[in-house]
C-alpha cells in the first residue's frame, strides 16, 4: 500500500513476470524502466507506445541508481544477486525469485473504488495468495463499493468540521457501522 504514482520503478528482467509485476506499477502511475537485452510482446508493445522505457541490454549498476522501487525478474539467479548487490539502502527491493533476499514482496491485490483487498502468503505460494485475495473479494458488491464512496465523502466533512475529535471519532464510528 505505497502511493507510486509519479515513482520510478526499474524492472530487471523481460519475461512473463517481470511483464506481471510491472502492470502493477504501470496501472498505479508509476514511471516504469525495464532493463533486459529481450523481452515479451507485452513489455515491447508498451515501450512502443511510450508507456514504458526499454533499454535493450544488461543491467549496469547505474540503472538503478534513481529508483524508488527495484525489481530483479530474470531467470538468472546471479544477475537476481548482482541486482540486490547494486541497489541501495534506501530503495525497496523485491527479488522475484527469493523473497527473503530483498526487502519488500509483491502481494496478490484487488482493487475497485476505495476497496482493496490484499493477501500475501510471505512468498510460499503466490497462486494461493492470488485464490485467496479473489475469494475475499468476491462478496463485495457495486453497492458495497458505491458506500464506501459515500462513506469517504462523508469522512472528509467530518474531518473538516468544527466538532472536538471525540465527536470525529463517534460520528465516524457511527457511519462505518451503517455499512
Amino acid at each position: 500500500m505505497i502511493d507510486v504514482n509519479g515513482k520510478q520503478v526499474t524492472i530487471v528482467g523481460g519475461g512473463k513476470v517481470a511483464y506481471r509485476k510491472l502492470f502493477v506499477f504501470l496501472e498505479q502511475g508509476a514511471m516504469i524502466k525495464v532493463i533486459s537485452p529481450e523481452a515479451v510482446d507485452g513489455i515491447q508493445a508498451l515501450h512502443e507506445e511510450k508507456r514504458i522505457l526499454w533499454i535493450k541490454r544488461e543491467v549496469e549498476r547505474d540503472d538503478l541508481r534513481d529508483a524508488f522501487i527495484v525489481i530483479a525478474a530474470t531467470n538468472e539467479r546471479w544477475v537476481n544477486e548482482q541486482v540486490k548487490i547494486h541497489s541501495e539502502e534506501n530503495q525497496l527491493l523485491c527479488v522475484v525469485d527469493d523473497g527473503d533476499c530483498g526487502n519488500m514482496q509483491m502481494v496478490s491485490y484487488r482493487q475497485k473504488g476505495n476497496l482493496t483487498i490484499a493477501v500475501s502468503t510471505g512468498g510460499a505460494s503466490p497462486f494461493l495468495a492470488k485464490q485467496l485475495t479473489n475469494q475475499i473479494f468476491q462478496p463485495f458488491d457495486d453497492s458495497y463499493i458505491e458506500k464506501l464512496g459515500f462513506i469517504a465523502s462523508k469522512r472528509k466533512e467530518i474531518k473538516a468540521s468544527d466538532l472536538s475529535d471525540g465527536e470525529k471519532r463517534k460520528l465516524l464510528k457511527e457511519l462505518s457501522e451503517r455499512v
